[in-house]
């Protein structure tokens, strides 16, 4: 069992053009997707679970009208978090990272954070939702603070230490759906660049909204079969 899986949920507008709909109607269903994925991450035991669920060039330069409906989205999950009686019973701690506060509305900040410190001495199970995250300017911010604090020789240490991540450890397997092409792949916007550098990739075509939990449990399975050896 992977202690750490983060996925990259792709393809919820893909979907809905090919079913006809409305992008909005791709982002309703894989909110739904989302739910049943992290309950059953919670049954399988996965103690860290990492989801991207919008980069920053998602939250800023999509049409206003998507970046609404999406931060309605978060405003939507995150209460309903609170009612979530997985997260309770099975001390689910959730936090959201990236920059989400300079983007998304005050209601949605509000709601994010209610959920954040409603769960925040949770131990057992650690999720978290990428929000307004972009890799490379995670590490660029870092960077920056490090400089800012007067250091004078980076380490590896150092580099970890002033991650938005640096909480998390290093990334286990990735999976990314909605890959037309998986043979030919691509780390958008250096995706935790600095946690997955011994990481697994785990390529599905399926776009988001038709990801399953027998998807889930079947890469889990997978992984669970395959040598590590983490650069040698």
């Amino acid at each position: 069992m992977p202690q750490h899986v983060a996925i990259i949920i792709d393809g919820n507008r893909r979907w809905a053009k090919a079913h006809g709909l409305q992008p909005w109607e791709g982002h309703t269903r894989g909110a739904r997707v989302l739910k049943e994925i992290n309950e059953a991450a919670v049954g399988l035991g996965i103690k860290y679970f990492t989801i991207w669920g919008g980069s920053y060039d998602n939250l800023t330069k999509r049409d206003p009208q998507e970046i609404k409906l999406l931060d309605e989205k978060y405003k939507t999950w995150a209460r309903n978090g609170l009612k979530n009686k997985t997260i309770f019973q099975k001390g689910v701690r959730i936090r959201f990272i990236g920059e989400w506060p300079d983007i998304l509305s005050r209601e949605t900040q509000d709601a994010m954070r209610a959920l954040e410190d409603a769960t925040s001495s949770h131990s057992s199970y650690y999720y978290t939702y990428l929000i307004g995250y972009n890799g490379d300017r995670e590490m660029a911010a870092g960077i920056n603070s490090a400089l800012k604090d007067g250091v004078k020789e980076v380490s590896l240490n150092t580099i970890s230490n002033y991650l938005w991540t640096k909480d998390l450890p290093p990334v286990d397997l990735i999976i990314r759906t909605g890959e037309e092409n998986p043979d030919m792949s691509h780390n958008s916007n250096g995706f935790m660049m600095w946690h997955t550098r011994n990481s697994f990739f785990y390529h599905v075509e399926k776009y988001w909204p038709d990801f399953t939990i027998d998807d889930l449990k079947a890469i889990i399975n997978k992984f669970g079969q395959t040598e590590r050896r983490f650069g040698g």
